[in-house]
């Protein structure tokens, strides 16, 4: 087989020992393939891809001269080259930040999202995610502002950063529950109300996105007292407006609170009226929104 028919036997590859089988074979024919050492990188345990992000770092320095000769910008979904960049790129920087190489990982990310700015890939959730650990906070309040792309961890990563420019807390507040709303399960893994699954095998499909953002920005919320308080607020009164809380204790404490702040009148009020909604059998989203907007008014009184 030549290398062209190696790299369509490769795209059909269901299993690790054909995918790793065939790439030890493309690089049999030539060395310097960024598909073979992606194939072969991909199939090694983990221990070995850490030690071996060279391999990585080989490939894509390949792989970005396939993508510069090309004449016009190829099309993510349709070209071959493109994906294996892309795919390279989200291996080589996500292995980075999890070895702590953050700065080497934000150049990939920002290299990344640059290319893919419809975001097929999880680019920005790497690009903030480094960001955020570099302390960067200027720097993504203004890279939010020319990034064409709206992303979760993008938005938790505005109203982090807005905390930490200390910015005016109505700003902040509205940050906070625009970026709940985005995905508004996040903070319930963040906040450690629901636990992450033991693993993967144990995540259901539907949870998977917002699991994966909750991964990403957990340990940014948690890092600070600050920070905490600046998403604790909104995103227990939304669980209890929307029945995600289930400890009673957890919510016998919220409602002695609110009473003591005088605004347990505005969230039984509240509480009502989404209880209502779900009655008439109102779209989750749509009940979701009218909660959201629910907590924003009720946490302007009782922090403004």
């Amino acid at each position: 087989m030549n290398i062209e028919e190696l790299l369509e036997k490769l795209d059909t590859a269901e299993t690790d020992e054909e995918i790793g089988e065939i790439g030890r074979e493309i690089l049999e024919k030539d060395p310097d393939s960024p598909y073979g050492k992606l194939a072969v990188w991909q199939t090694m345990t983990y221990e070995d891809c850490i030690e071996n992000l060279d391999m990585l770092r080989e490939a894509l320095s390949a792989i970005r001269l396939i993508i510069s000769e090309k004449e016009t910008p190829p099309d993510l979904e349709e070209d071959r080259d493109a994906q294996a960049y892309c795919s390279i790129m989200m291996n080589l920087g996500y292995s980075l930040l999890a070895e702590q190489e953050t700065e080497e990982a934000l150049e990939i990310a920002k290299e990344f999202a640059n290319f893919d700015d419809e975001g097929f890939y999880p680019n920005r959730t790497l690009l903030y995610r480094c960001m955020l650990d570099l302390g960067m906070y200027r720097q993504i309040l203004e890279t939010l502002e020319s990034d064409p792309l709206e992303s979760v961890v993008g938005e938790h990563a505005r109203a982090i950063a807005l905390i930490e420019t200390e910015a005016d807390p109505a700003d902040i507040r509205d940050a906070v529950n625009y970026a709940i709303s985005l995905d508004p399960n996040v903070p319930f893994f963040v906040l450690n109300i629901w636990e992450f699954p033991e693993s993967d095998d144990d995540i259901d499909e539907e949870m998977e996105d917002t699991i994966n953002y909750a991964t990403y920005v957990a340990e940014p919320w948690c890092s600070s007292d600050s920070r905490l308080a600046a998403i604790s607020a909104p995103a227990f009164l939304f669980g209890y407006l929307t029945d995600r809380l289930t400890d009673e204790k957890e919510i016998k404490v919220l409602q002695e609170g609110y009473e003591g702040a005088g605004v347990l009148k505005e969230v039984e009020e509240a509480k009502a009226k989404i209880r209502e909604m779900e009655q008439q059998g109102c779209d989750p989203d749509e009940i979701d929104a009218v909660a959201l907007g629910e907590t924003g008014a009720i946490v302007e009184k009782l922090l403004g």
